[in-house]
């Protein structure tokens, strides 16, 4: 690797973990095109990391899913759908099962991706366990980030008493549903199996 890349890693990661979080924290108040502008942008920041910091090619259609994770909140922005009945749940229930379920493809991906660079080759079953893990955990650091919006940054996103277990339950769901769909994906999808290292 480039040394000067070499040395940059660190601060990029911390980089994207702080602009990542900024985003979570105010993406719900931006308008349609921003929230779109900035969510592609902070994408191709990680894909291009990824690539030039690794040698890693994250899967282009996994990544247009997690894209698509950011377009369920930007149009319920959008369309002020948040607050309102969505078929038979609330927007934004619908809206943490389906950002779940769009993003858990990518992440068994990047984690078996992680994991076959140390030589090690689990089981699809096994990885798709300990992502779904990982993503949960993930989505109960997203209820922090409402806790902080709230309570530091005059937002106003936690609605009840059982707002963020209500959110975690659908989050769970969603995960699920994302497990089964990269069980599918991972198994049958030559571009995107598990151990290879793209160049």
């Amino acid at each position: 690797m480039n040394p000067t890349l070499a040395r940059l890693r660190v601060p990029a990661i911390v980089l994207l973990i702080f602009t990542g979080t900024a985003f979570l924290l105010k993406m719900c108040y931006m308008p349609f095109w921003q929230c779109t502008l900035l969510g592609a942008a902070w994408l191709a920041a990680v894909y291009f990391y990824a690539r030039l910091s690794h040698g890693v090619a994250l899967p282009l259609p996994l990544l247009a899913l997690v894209f698509a994770a950011v377009e369920v909140d930007a149009l319920g922005n959008l369309f002020r759908l948040y607050g309102r009945a969505f078929g038979p749940v609330m927007y934004d229930e619908f809206a943490h099962m389906a950002v779940q379920a769009l993003v858990t493809p990518l992440c068994v991906w990047l984690l078996g991706a992680a994991v076959a660079r140390f030589g090690y080759r689990p089981p699809l079953g096994v990885l798709i366990f300990f992502a779904v893990t990982t993503i949960f955990s993930l989505s109960a650091f997203y209820e922090v980030v409402e806790m902080w919006d709230e309570r530091y940054f005059g937002g106003q996103r936690i609605w009840s008493t059982h707002d963020a277990p209500n959110d975690l339950q659908w989050d769970f769901l969603g995960i699920l549903l994302g497990a089964v769909a990269a069980y599918f994906i991972l198994r049958r999808e030559p571009r995107v199996r598990l151990h290879e290292r793209s160049a």
